[in-house]
């Protein structure tokens, strides 16, 4: 048996080895989950860290003050005009203004459109927003690509700064993780996205770039955006293969805070000024100031231009937010990338394959504790890591959100493991008490493995109403004279294991072999109605079968049954090393007695008073006297039991010749 465990291991050992590595090269490779998952952890962590907002970037709001102020929507374009000629008022002028506001038609009046042109000519720090078609666009190698764009109107275009891309790029389930920072027209022209052209070119008016958004270089899965060495390093970005760019939301969807003069400045959200109150002067000129501006809608009430995002919970965030995000995620060089490195998924699934070995060893509790500690270090050492990544401590780049990839088909494949070793050992456990049911009773071998694990199992025993059967085999001396020892078991086996059926019919429990006598109990360790009826059944059936087994020309085999009920003291007996299961007191020594060859002869089941009242009107005895009980002050009377109910012994017989005499008694109860 042992041999073939550890066959069994060996086999399970190696599949698991092999189910590890299957999964780490899975994990390395995709989400074998699927994205839900992955993403939930990944909003989870965004929204745990936060970014730190890097004071560089305002947000012109068109809200319902300015909606109100204007009373429609979109706003007259000389409006605009309006916004550009307050931004170059001397000492509130930003490094650049961003319009996430689509100029891709005249409006219909000719006066404003020329307002509007003249004024971005005028600032000379203006990137306009251009975009492809909404859901028109095919991911391809490093870019997004368009069969047709949307450019603002040639009056507006000649006299901007710059363009930039303004398409979002939600998942699957509709959240704005990463923000389309290239895409490409049907001639394969490029466009970059708003927020890095704008970033690229606040950065060379502050001189910590030594060039614009001409000057970015895109290589393989990063993009790089110029700083000026030895005092400003380059800015890389990590792309995926469509050009999208992870973005590290800093703050959730902003309800603009104000300061007591009605003015944002509040650490760690976005400054969200009014368009109204910039046009009017009454922003203060150092949120304006040497910034980068975002202008863009704001309100439900303007065209819908708003997206669900890793921390905007129920709630959703402006199109003009994602770019002051985006921005940011330049800015401080902050990039949450998910993927898992090589080493570290095939290091994990190697530690985890030495505890899934453990767990299906003898090393099983180590190798529980190991998986378990593993994946925990695994998640705090992740945790820890990221929030360090994100507070500076570890220098800027990208941070590695915690990878619930790896994780989960780890704790999937340890649970394998763990699965079979609980199955293992249910089937080890059911074999035991099936082959220690061989060598005790299954009832007594339940009761013990029961009281072994509630922690029960010690000497000791209860009180309980029981019957309990004796037989023995008459003339065994004689027979086994006449018989080898290999014969002599071979009969013995051949008649307990027949009578161990009719016992187990009878709902009895085997106790005991002794030699050529067996010991069987009704009444402990299990409960059983009628146990005195069942015991003179169960004794007058085996006569029954020992007498068919004679007639088949087996030995010459003879039984005789003492039977007597009454209270014993039922448990466990012997010493703490080497304990058994019987019952103790005088119910039995009487039921002993009974056995012998003058009172109950060939296949003749005697019963004590106590038992024969306990078995109804259907019984036949005959009237044996009374016998005495060594070491017992009073005499027992006795009975033959020749039927009950439809029950007869095989081999009824007359009265023995005794001085205490006989009688037949027919219905006695």
């Amino acid at each position: 048996m042992l041999a073939r465990r550890q066959q069994r291991q060996r086999v399970v050992i190696a599949g698991m080895t092999l189910v590890a590595i299957v999964l780490a090269a899975l994990a390395i490779s995709a989400d074998i989950l699927g994205p839900s998952l992955q993403n939930a952890v990944y909003d989870f962590t965004i929204t745990s860290f936060p970014a730190k907002v890097k004071n560089q970037v305002t947000i012109v709001a068109i809200d319902d003050k300015t909606i109100d102020a204007y009373k429609q929507y979109p706003l007259p374009r000389n409006v605009y005009a309006d916004l550009l000629s307050a931004l170059r008022t001397p000492g509130r002028t930003p490094t650049v203004v961003a319009f996430d506001v689509g100029f891709y038609e005249p409006s219909g009046n000719n006066a404003a459109d020329a307002a509007l042109a003249a004024a971005i000519k005028a600032s000379g720090n203006v990137v306009l927003a251009m975009q492809g078609p909404a859901g028109a666009g095919t991911r391809t190698e490093g870019a997004m690509r368009f069969s047709a764009l949307q450019l603002p109107i040639s009056a507006f275009r000649d006299g901007a700064a710059a363009l930039g891309a303004v398409n979002v790029n939600a998942d699957e389930d509709g959240r704005v993780r990463d923000a389309q920072m290239i895409i490409q027209g049907p001639q394969g022209e490029r466009y970059y996205a708003l927020p890095l052209v704008a970033v690229a070119r606040h950065l060379a008016s502050l001189k910590q770039s030594t060039g614009d958004e001409h000057g970015i270089r895109v290589e393989a899965g990063r993009m790089i955006l110029p700083g000026r060495p030895p005092q400003v390093a380059d800015r890389v970005m990590p792309l995926d293969r469509g050009g999208g760019m992870p973005v590290y939301y800093a703050a959730p969807p902003a309800t603009p805070l104000r300061d007591q003069k009605g003015f944002c400045a509040v650490p760690g959200e976005y400054c969200v000024v009014s368009m109204t109150d910039v046009i009017s002067g009454a922003v203060p000129a150092a949120l304006l100031s040497n910034r980068l501006v975002f202008v863009g809608a704001h309100s439900v009430s303007a065209v819908p231009d708003d997206y669900p995002v890793p921390n905007s919970a129920g709630s959703k965030m402006y199109g003009v937010e994602i770019w002051a995000n985006t921005a940011q995620s330049i800015l401080t060089d902050r990039f949450p990338v998910r993927h898992q490195g090589f080493l570290t998924t095939l290091l994990g699934a190697a530690v985890l394959t030495l505890a899934g070995i453990l767990l299906v060893t003898r090393f099983r509790l180590l190798g529980f504790f190991i998986g378990l500690g593993l994946l925990a270090v695994y998640a705090v050492l992740s945790i820890a890591v990221f929030a360090a990544q994100t507070s500076g401590d570890l220098g800027t780049g990208p941070v590695e959100v915690p990878s619930i990839g790896y994780v989960v088909p780890a704790v999937f494949w340890w649970v394998i493991a763990l699965g079979y070793v609980l199955v293992e050992e249910q089937v080890t456990l059911q074999r035991t008490q099936s082959t220690f049911g061989r060598f005790v009773t299954p009832a007594i071998a339940r009761t013990i493995m029961e009281r072994e694990e509630a922690g029960s199992l010690a000497l000791g025993g209860e009180a309980k109403q029981v019957t309990v059967l004796f037989g023995d085999i008459r003339g065994f001396t004689t027979m086994s004279e006449g018989m080898s020892p290999g014969q002599l078991l071979d009969t013995l086996n051949r008649y307990f294991d027949g009578m161990v059926d009719v016992v187990n019919k009878y709902n009895g429990t085997v106790n005991k072999y002794n030699g050529d006598n067996i010991m069987v109990l009704w009444g402990a360790p299990l409960e059983v109605p009628d146990h005195a009826r069942n015991a003179v059944e169960c004794a007058l059936e085996i006569q029954r079968f020992i007498v068919t087994e004679r007639a088949k020309g087996g030995p010459d085999v003879s039984f005789g049954f003492g039977i007597n009920t009454g209270p014993v003291v039922a448990g466990f007996l012997g010493a703490k090393g080497r304990m058994e299961y019987t019952v103790i007191g005088d119910t039995a020594n009487v039921a002993s007695r009974l056995t012998s060859a003058d009172i109950a002869r060939r296949d003749q089941v005697a019963v004590s008073a106590a038992t024969l009242a306990e078995l109804g009107d259907d019984v036949t005895t005959v009237d044996l006297g009374e016998i005495a009980v060594k070491g017992r002050a009073g005499a027992v009377r006795c009975y033959q039991v020749d039927r009950l109910g439809a029950l007869a012994s095989p081999n009824p017989a007359p009265p023995p010749e005794r001085p205490i005499g006989a009688a037949v008694v027919a219905g006695f109860h």
